[in-house]
């Protein structure tokens, strides 16, 4: 067994050890997690393995990463941070192909589920979204910019999908995409074509026939993967 190999299983070990810590209620929501010192002292690991643990914990959406400040086991609504995703993904993935094929399963199951949910409360939001999504002036915009409109709608629809699980999984996604979405999105003609495909998405969670929203994600996933080509 090679030194690698020792310390997956090391950091593995760690990670379910305070995995269970939260899930038992030992350390409630907002509460603060030892130091990666007295984890380590405790589990007898290095601290590289805790240090490993906390932040494939809070890729998952179980803590909250203070810088400096400390860990602290994450409340149910919290937003994942982008720094523990991107380092996971440097770590462990080298192909954008592998995101997109999560991304699509991902986003196209919290938008049925947000679809499985629809009150008044989402239609509302959903209505607004399109109608600013229509407003928009993607002349001026700024891809940055105008991932920050999509992403922003992208969470809601998580918040709103009812599944804590797909939502964090979703917060992911929306964080490993980020920075090609920019890129993509600095042609005025990616801003014209997301903000046509999105509508549909939008207008279809409004239909009455789950099959009607299938299609349009379906079609907005095929778009995307044509900018990506184009990109």
């Amino acid at each position: 067994m090679n030194n690698d190999t020792v310390k997956a299983t090391a950091s593995d070990k760690v990670i379910e050890s305070i995995a269970q810590m939260i899930v038992s209620g030992q350390v409630k929501p907002g509460g603060k997690l030892l130091t990666e010192r007295a984890f380590a002292e405790k589990f007898k690991v290095t601290r590289s393995c805790v240090r490993e643990a906390i932040r494939a914990l809070a890729l998952i959406g179980m803590v909250d990463i203070h810088p400096g400040g400390g860990t602290y086991v994450a409340d149910n609504n919290s937003i994942i941070p982008e720094e523990p995703v991107l380092w996971m993904y440097h770590q462990s993935l080298d192909k954008f192909d592998e995101i997109y094929t999560a991304r699509e399963l991902i986003e196209t199951e919290v938008y049925l589920e947000c679809f499985d949910q629809m009150n008044e409360e989402i239609r509302t939001y959903i209505m607004d979204a399109r109608e600013q999504l229509l407003n928009m002036n993607t002349d001026t915009i700024t891809g940055e910019e105008m991932e920050h409109v999509l992403s922003t709608i992208d969470l809601t629809i998580g918040k709103y999908c009812g599944n804590s699980i797909m939502n964090k999984l979703l917060q992911t996604t929306l964080a490993l995409r980020k920075e090609l979405s920019i890129n993509i999105l600095n042609l005025t003609s990616s801003r014209e074509s997301a903000v046509l495909y999105r509508c549909k998405v939008l207008t279809a969670l409004l239909q009455d026939d789950k099959k009607i929203l299938k299609n349009a994600l379906k079609r907005f996933f095929m778009n995307s993967e044509r900018e990506l080509n184009i990109k």
